[in-house]
């Protein structure tokens, strides 16, 4: 067995069965998926139970997802370790791409991108990855730039063994710490640029409250810092990075401008936003945009972004 699909679930009653079925409609099937029920309070564990062979269930108290990724990884059987949130959904063909992409390059992490899933369905100009993808000399610095490796990644199970884990620690972002541990320890990653993934964007999971999200994010960067291998210009990034508003939140204050027609306003907050991250193709876009006349394109762009928000059902309790 050559893949092991890893689905950390908690309470997760309602897209669990979707997720599943998702891994087992692969047109790749060297596979097996092993569910982690996390404590759910739900029927996550018992709707997991009635799939048949190749799915296992394991189940443990409630530990977070980081112990949930652990333990799924120590319980696969596969070489490779594929993951699959437990509210997400995998395309017929995303193994079979994602493999692809990993045996060209030899080694390392392939990413796949993916539709975001808003309530109301996809839109085409709503993918994870858009424009260039960092190239592998770039990625240590990319990498504290943004969490450009999405959860729906292919990697060696060795890899966790050399890097210790997940961080349990961490509520959110512990795949971000993660990645970062990799990119830093010499892997680097490569992207199946095909959307064959949708990728769950709502209002209720972790990753939905901004709070909480850059707490943990400022605390991946933190132990970043801390790092004795850092390049001068890598160190000089994280001390500008962590002295102010993170790009996440200049973003959203960007966004929250642009809809009340403040557009000055929002292009202050887009510029600073790139300049922190100038991987995030949006944040580059709007800066760019919205630089010369913020009066002039502001009303062009903020009727853009709520015709697309309102296609897709966004609100404000989805956070980018």
């Amino acid at each position: 067995m050559r893949v092991s699909v890893v689905i950390p679930a908690f309470d997760a009653q309602a897209t669990v069965g979707a997720a599943i079925s998702s891994a087992l409609w692969q047109t790749y099937r060297d596979l097996e998926v092993v569910v982690v029920d996390d404590g759910s309070r739900d029927s996550t564990g018992t709707i997991a139970a009635a799939f048949p062979e190749p799915v296992r269930v394991v189940r443990q108290e409630n530990a977070g997802v980081a112990a949930a990724r652990n333990r799924g990884i120590a319980q696969a059987q596969g070489e490779l370790i594929a993951f699959c949130d437990a509210d997400d959904v995998l395309l017929p063909q995303h193994l079979e791409e994602l493999v692809a992409t990993f045996d060209r390059h030899g080694d390392g992490i392939a990413t796949s991108n993916c539709y975001w899933l808003f309530p109301s369905g996809i839109h085409p100009s709503r993918m994870r990855y858009k424009g260039r993808f960092p190239r592998p000399e770039r990625q240590r610095l990319a990498i504290l730039q943004q969490n450009f490796v999405s959860t729906m990644s292919l990697f060696p199970k060795r890899l966790v063994d050399e890097l210790e884990g997940f961080a349990t620690d961490l509520e959110v972002a512990e795949d971000w710490d993660f990645w970062l541990r990799a990119i830093y320890s010499g892997a680097r990653v490569s992207l199946q640029p095909k959307p064959l993934a949708l990728y769950r964007w709502g209002s209720e999971s972790l990753s939905a409250q901004p709070a909480r999200m850059d707490e943990h994010a400022e605390a991946v960067l933190r132990r970043a810092s801390e790092r004795d291998d850092l390049s001068a210009e890598e160190r000089a990034y994280l001390e500008r990075r962590l002295s102010g508003p993170s790009p996440a939140q200049l973003g959203r204050a960007g966004d929250e401008a642009l809809r009340a027609g403040r557009y000055r306003e929002a292009a202050a907050s887009y510029r600073r936003a790139a300049e922190l991250v100038p991987v995030e193709p949006r944040l580059v876009w709007k800066a760019r945009v919205l630089r010369a006349a913020p009066w002039l394109t502001g009303p062009l762009v903020r009727a853009r972004q709520l015709k697309i928000e309102d296609s897709v059902g966004f609100d404000e309790g989805h956070v980018r």
